[in-house]
Order: structure tokens, then sequence, then C-alpha cells
């Protein structure tokens, strides 16, 4: 059975399936403007693989060569109803946003087991060796990815995934996935929180069906088929993207175009948006020295005196920047000797990026903050690193296993990189991240410190739940 007609089978009961515990409602065609009291925070993760079938001579054979149906949207994703958040005054109502936020924050025990693993384990990879530049990566898009990639994988292509992720069989993976999407869902008009999947798939293709349907269930995927070399195909996958992404990637959106060999493409975002629990005031913005790897650079410096928590280890601070209603960022700063490099091994520093608000070396105290405004961003090729975490069969043609998609010969992972941009200033922080693969207390303070990021330091944004949305190293804030 060709795509087209699998899919189409797919459309009548998708929406039955998708959200069958809550009202569903289409995902908003249009993307939410935010004044300059909000922040917005996103991150993409786009998963391609590419199809060489195989003959006698091992010639590629391009589908380009086909004639494929016109690009169209097959299904579209079903999101939870989500009140928006109301008057503060309104008290009826404002139970009424805070029971729906409990519904899904109300997940299973155990959904977050091996995300702690696979965090601490991919953090590692991936932000180690930046040496002089800034870099930053989102551990939940790469995660999503990688989750779909098992899907349509067996054998040992399927168990390394697995093993990555720390996820003992698929159908453990797909409860945790499923709950991790849920727990963390956010779009009430105020804070923002949307992981958002897609298939894209080629018209000229055999797929079946049971795994396309069970992605488009499991990880609230819309579906879409289409000739990759078709101009409007590429263009809807673009739109896609940046709509899920608010835009913040338009620039980069703009060159994304699938391989001619295109046999499907995972497309995965986290949009997240939120605005300081206690904003910056612009007038205490002062011109300061950051201390960079490669020389002394001028930046904006927020100023702030404030009540708060105050973490340490060994060789670091920290402190944490609340959003409201949508978990917090936290800045650590490396003693003088001691660099973020130096960090990403400390098991002091493992243990408070995991921890929500339970780290043991902590205190309420006054601190004096100066935090650079900082507008950083980064690009990582992820193949090295996924090959050395053990992921290494679906990027071989002669040894991956794909039979769960297709039983098309020579599949394979053709591309695996993320770029990322998290920006920060006086009213909250955006970031963006598009991973291609061709896949924050009450008490009277006890001391006075002064917390200055005038040299590099780790960034890490941690959604409400606990769990680490984007990490990242500031080397240089005005790169």
């Amino acid at each position: 059975m060709k795509n087209k007609d699998i899919l189409l089978d797919v459309i009548g009961d998708t929406d039955e399936k998708l959200v069958p515990e809550l009202t569903a409602k289409k995902k908003k065609s249009s993307i939410i403007k935010w004044t300059a009291l909000g922040g917005v925070c996103a991150a993409a993760v786009i998963a391609c693989i590419a199809i060489l079938p195989k003959t006698g001579d091992d010639t590629v054979i391009s589908p380009s060569d086909k004639v494929g149906s016109n690009a169209m949207l097959l299904a579209a994703a079903a999101y939870p109803e989500m009140p928006m958040y109301p008057d503060e005054m309104d008290q009826d109502a404002l139970t009424q946003w805070n029971d729906a936020k409990q519904a899904l924050r109300d997940q299973p025990a155990g959904y977050k087991d091996g995300f702690d693993t696979f965090f601490s384990d991919t953090a590692n990879t991936f932000l180690t060796g930046a040496e002089s530049e800034n870099i930053v990566y989102s551990p939940l898009s790469l995660y999503m990815a990688l989750g779909m990639s098992a899907e349509i994988t067996d054998g040992s292509s399927r168990q390394q995934i697995l093993d990555v992720l720390g996820q003992g069989d698929i159908d453990t993976l797909r409860s945790h996935s499923r709950s991790i999407w849920l727990a963390n869902y956010m779009d009430d008009g105020m804070a923002k929180c949307i992981l958002a999947n897609s298939l894209w798939t080629n018209s000229n293709a055999d797929y079946k069906q049971d795994t396309v349907d069970t992605l488009a269930d499991t990880y609230y995927s819309s579906v879409y088929t289409g000739n990759p070399v078709s101009d409007d195909y590429n263009k809807m996958l673009q739109d896609w993207m940046n709509e899920q992404t608010d835009g913040l990637l338009e620039n980069y959106v703009s060159d994304i175009k699938m391989d001619p060999e295109m046999l499907l493409t995972l497309a995965s975002t986290v949009n997240y948006s939120g605005k300081w629990n206690n904003k910056f005031l612009p007038e205490n913005t002062e011109k300061g020295v950051f201390h960079a790897v490669g020389g002394d650079v001028e930046c904006d410096f927020m100023n702030s005196e404030r009540d708060m928590g105050y973490c340490w280890g060994e060789h670091f601070s920290s402190v944490s920047l609340q959003l409201e209603n949508n978990g917090h960022m936290k800045l650590i700063l490396p003693d003088e000797g001691h660099s973020p490099d130096d960090l990403l091994n400390d098991e002091q520093v493992k243990e408070l990026m995991l921890s929500n608000w339970d780290y043991p070396n902590n205190k309420y105290v006054i601190v004096d903050m100066s935090v650079p405004k900082f507008d950083v961003s980064s690009k990582i090729d992820l193949r090295a690193g996924l090959n050395a975490l053990g992921i290494t069969d679906i990027f071989d043609a002669g040894r991956s296993n794909f039979t769960p998609l297709t039983d098309t010969e020579r599949v394979f992972l053709s591309q695996a990189e993320q770029d990322t941009r998290v920006t920060i200033d006086e009213e909250g922080c955006k970031a963006a991240s598009l991973t291609i693969m061709a896949y924050e207390g009450a008490g009277v303070p006890e001391d006075h410190v002064d917390f200055k990021l005038d040299r590099p330091f780790i960034f890490e944004i941690m959604s409400e739940t606990g769990l680490p949305l984007f990490v990242g190293i500031v080397n240089d804030p005005v790169q």
C-alpha cells in the first residue's frame, strides 16, 4: 500500500487516539505574539532519515524521477484544552486553571526514570570542548527525536537508542515519552511549554501503517506527505518549523530542505516562553567588563539586590531566576581558576542541575546580582557524540534495522546537527534549538553574597516539573 493510502486511513482515528482523556483542540495556526513583558524560549528538533535503495552495483536510485503527490497535511495534532490564565481575583477561574494544570502534571510515578542519566551523559558529551566558543544544547528535544527514532528501528539499532535514553523497552519508552509530553505542556496565554512533533513522509515510498500510527498517537504528531523535491513540500516543512518556534530561527529555517532521497523526516520542537517573576529594572543595567576566554569584552550587566536562594559547591556558586508559572533558569558560576568544562564532570554540579529545590548546599541570603545580557548561539554536529554514546548502527546502511517502518533496504541516518540560540534581557528569555538528524524560599536572609557573572558560566533552563529544557555555556556574552 502506498504512503498516501496508508496515511489517509490514519486520519479518521487520529483525533480519538491523540488525547483520549482530555478535550482536544487543534494547534493554533497563528503564532502567539508576546509583548516586551514576555520572554520566549523555544527548542526544535528535526530528524531526517535518508534511504538509499540498493542495486547490484550499489548505485543510488533517486525517487526524484518518480511522479509524487502534491504536498498536503493529512492529520493535525490535537492538544489538551488549557484555560487561559485568569484574573487572579476570579477564584472560580483560577481554580479551573489550576485544576487543568494539575491534571496534566499528575502523571504515573517514575515517568522521568532514565532521563537524569540521559541528561548527564548527553550534556557532558555535547557541551565539553567548547573552549572559547559559546555552546547551547536542548536535551528534551533530542530525547523526543531519539524516542521517535526508536519506534522506526529494531534489533541492535533500537537497543542502542533505548540504552542511551535509559529505557528498558519500547513500551516503557512510549509511556514515559507520553507522560513527559503531558506533564510539561503549558499554553495558557501567559506561559508556554509545548512539545510539537510531526511526520514528514515521502509520497513515493511504502510504509507500515502500525508504525506510522504509533508515532502519531504516542508523540502527538501531525502527519504530512509529499515529494521531498517539491518546493511546496519543503515550504510546508519550513512554515511548520517557524510556527512551532515562533519564528525565532527563521533565517536558519529558510535554508533547510529535505534530501531528495528522504524516506521519513521526524520533526520535534520544544517551544518554551515565560517572564521573570522578578524583572530586572532597565535603569539598573550598566556597562561592565566580562572576562571572556579570548580576552576582556564590554557588555550590558543587569544588576539587582534580592533576597533569594543561593547554592554552592566546592568549585562553584549558583542562583536561580524564577519564571512565572513556568520553571526557572539556573546560573552556575565556576570559582576563580575553574572553567565551565571543569564543572561538567563535577558530581556536585550534576546533583545541582538535576535537583529541583532539594539541593543540600543552599541558604536564603541577600544576593547582589550582576547578570550579563546575552545572545548566544552554537552549532553542534551530533554524529560523533551519538557514536560516543553508543548509537552507531543507524548511521550505517549495512547494519541499521528500520524494518518496523519499511522493508526497504539500506536505510540510515544521514545527518545529525543541532543549531541553538538563547537570549536573555530584563524581561525574560528567548531561545530556539533546531536539530537536524537527515531527528525556581521563604524565611529570613542569613547572609549577604555577591554573584557577579563576569567570567564564563553555565546556565540551565528547567521546566516547572524539574526537567532540564536547555543547558549551555556562556564564554562570551557578546560573541
